[in-house]
């Protein structure tokens, strides 16, 4: 995941030096990383929606992750089943969104605010707030339903 943000984010700075094809081929790079695990959230956290809107479908060798990461961005695009409103995505703070991406992992919160470097209430507190938000009990079913609304790849279904 970091990978691809940091190729997000180099994107994003050559976007704002007018270097468009330098922009496309980070853009083009990211896609590739986040192809095999259909990952989603580093492009909402990083906030490429322009840059992804600027790649042309029939150019991209990515163009159903593309569709995929552009429908969630937009909020347009729920599998069928999940209709509820995708407002509680918005409502993610960026921080909110990194320490969500360390939730599948078997990191302690302790040793999530190390790799974060912020202090365990912060990490507490964010993990309170992705709960609420995601209306989850435990970082299990927080996990599943982040999974269902597509803002981190399927991963492996571990049985509780």
């Amino acid at each position: 995941m970091t990978v691809v943000e940091a190729n997000l984010l180099a994107a994003l700075a050559h976007r704002e030096l007018g270097d468009q094809r330098a922009a496309s081929a980070a853009v083009e790079c990211a896609l590739a990383l986040a192809e095999a695990d259909r990952l989603i959230l580093p492009f909402a956290v990083t906030g490429s929606l322009e840059l992804l809107k600027a790649i042309a479908r029939h150019k991209t060798a990515h163009a159903a992750l593309l569709t995929d990461i552009l429908g969630v961005m937009r909020g347009s695009s729920v599998p069928p089943g999940q209709e509820s409103s995708l407002a509680e995505i918005e409502q993610l703070s960026p921080s909110e969104l990194r320490v969500l991406r360390y939730l599948p992992t078997n990191l302690s919160r302790p040793e999530i605010a190390r790799e974060l470097s912020v202090s365990v209430n912060t990490v507490n507190t964010h993990i309170r707030n992705v709960y609420a938000k995601l209306q989850a009990q435990d970082r299990f079913s927080a996990v599943q339903r982040a999974r269902e609304m597509r803002l981190l790849s399927a991963g492996r279904q571990l049985d509780r």
